[in-house]
């Protein structure tokens, strides 16, 4: 457990200290977009947020753990297609709370956006780019 709470800080290391500028920029965005699901954490959307943010954080930490930080890490974001699913059969309830439907809408696109790129990156995983690109240990480091 200890181990596997290493990696996800060195993976969040990674995405925060050792991206460039503008790709550190944009996690910056999705985190605290998703994030914001803590401010609505009363509305079961939020906290659907919040559980397949979780889940998709574990399931992050375990490639990471096993493969190292490669373009197929982002494929746990394909929960979000169902948990978005979900919520479009709760527009109406939703509709009624304006705040959290701008919030949802907002992490709607952001989350879109990044399943686009999310996508890409899978496709060039497949295609062979396979070798992690970003490390949290600088090459002769222990």
């Amino acid at each position: 457990m200890f181990g596997f709470l290493i990696r996800m800080l060195e993976l969040f290391g990674v995405v925060f200290l050792r991206f460039r500028p503008v790709p550190r920029l944009w996690c910056v965005w999705l985190v605290g977009v998703n994030l914001a699901c803590l401010y609505f954490i009363t509305h079961i959307e939020a906290q659907v947020v919040l559980a397949v943010t979780a889940i998709a954080v574990g399931g992050q930490t375990l490639i990471y753990q096993r493969i190292g930080f490669t373009r197929i890490l982002g494929s746990t974001h394909v929960l979000w297609l169902p948990m978005f699913a979900w919520m479009a059969t709760r527009i109406d309830t939703i509709m009624g709370e304006p705040a959290l439907a701008n919030w949802l809408v907002l992490l709607f696109a952001t989350n879109m956006v990044s399943a686009v790129v999310d996508t890409i990156d899978a496709v060039r995983f497949l295609r062979g780019e396979r070798a992690p690109h970003y490390r949290w240990k600088l090459v002769g480091q222990t």
